[in-house]
């Protein structure tokens, strides 16, 4: 993501630590500290209904949030007053159509770092109940994923190695449908960049996916489930997924064609579009003269259940019931995980 906005800045724009207007890219709690006079900005995002708590204390730090979707901003409205809404890119120069081998089996594609969360069993469900002959589904995991399965049917093929960019390429291309039924994202980029490479693409109406559905080949609607995290997200209807999997499967050069017309389309998200749209919503920026630097922390109120007396970080604490104490949320995360916070 960071990529994508710096290589696509104008040259009326220049990065600078001392820069009157910060953005800190990443989870809110990630910031190490700003510039005393800093505009400072969190480009971030969350993929369930409700954010968690440390989002939420995080946020008052900044004087700005943006996310990448609608559903971001009407989920982090509800926890600040200043809410921007910049969708990502697709280097459209990269992530084209190219020429690779062409095979007579029908190939399904999907893939993702985390396996619930981007629907792969909801995929590979779908798949096995279909049955349908002279056909793979092809999973791209990330090396380090912990939540991928062992096992898997015989035409279902991991892809567990690490791919460079080039062949991350060649491998989407290879696909006669990418399949992309998450059930949270905060805007969805291999779904766009397949669209981009003019590969007909199943996605769920979830989350930021909601923000490009209208150029997918099929969209799958979604119930709501329990998040693995907090709150709710999209749970995509199976069988649904199945019906559109049968429809490109039958249809698999008139899909083709229908798919590379759609490919100008995703050029509204390329990333300049997105650039321009950041720098929109950011204030100008000067360059401040010897600013003070200002860590970043949250302080959090809390009670102890016991005495404690401990040395966290570079403090020490002594702590004991009934009163309540004002400390920095790495001491509260260990206080709490170590069972001594009330």
């Amino acid at each position: 993501m960071l990529e994508g906005f710096v290589t696509s800045l104008p040259k009326t724009v220049s990065l600078d630590p001392l820069a009157s207007t910060d953005v800190y890219m990443g989870t809110p709690d990630g910031a190490g500290g700003w510039h005393e006079g800093q505009h400072r900005a969190c480009f971030t995002m969350w993929e369930t209904d409700t954010l968690p708590e440390y989002f939420i204390r995080w946020l008052p730090k900044y004087d700005q949030i943006i996310v990448p979707c609608e559903h971001n901003r009407e989920l982090f409205s509800r926890h600040h007053d200043n809410v921007s809404v910049v969708p990502l890119g697709v280097d459209h120069r990269f992530w084209r159509p190219i020429e690779v081998e062409q095979s007579d089996t029908f190939r399904f594609h999907a893939g993702g770092s985390l396996w619930f969360r981007k629907g792969l069993d909801i995929v590979v469900k779908a798949f096995t109940a279909l049955g349908l002959p002279n056909s793979e589904l092809h999973i791209k995991a990330a090396p380090h994923a912990r939540d991928t399965p062992d096992r898997f049917p015989p035409n279902v093929v991991m892809h567990r190695n690490w791919m460079t960019i080039e062949a991350q390429r060649e491998w989407f291309n290879k696909a006669d449908c990418f399949i992309a039924v998450s059930r949270g994202e905060g805007f969805g980029l291999m779904p766009l960049q397949a669209i981009a490479s003019g590969i007909p693409t199943i996605l769920s109406d979830s989350t930021g996916q909601s923000q490009f559905a209208h150029l997918a080949f099929g969209v799958v609607p979604c119930g709501k489930s329990k998040a693995e995290s907090v709150g709710l997200w999209d749970e995509p209807n199976q069988a649904v997924l199945e019906e559109l999997m049968v429809e490109a499967y039958n249809n698999r050069e008139a899909n083709r064609i229908r798919a590379a017309s759609q490919i100008s389309a995703t050029k509204t998200f390329s990333w300049a579009n997105a650039t321009k749209k950041l720098i929109a919503s950011l204030p100008a920026g000067e360059l401040l003269d010897n600013p003070t630097h200002i860590p970043a922390t949250v302080i959090i109120p809390m009670q102890v259940r016991r005495k404690v007396n401990a040395t966290i970080g570079k403090q020490h604490w002594l702590m004991t019931p009934g009163e309540t104490y004002e400390v920095p949320e790495d001491v509260h995360r260990v206080l709490t995980e170590s069972g001594a916070a009330v």
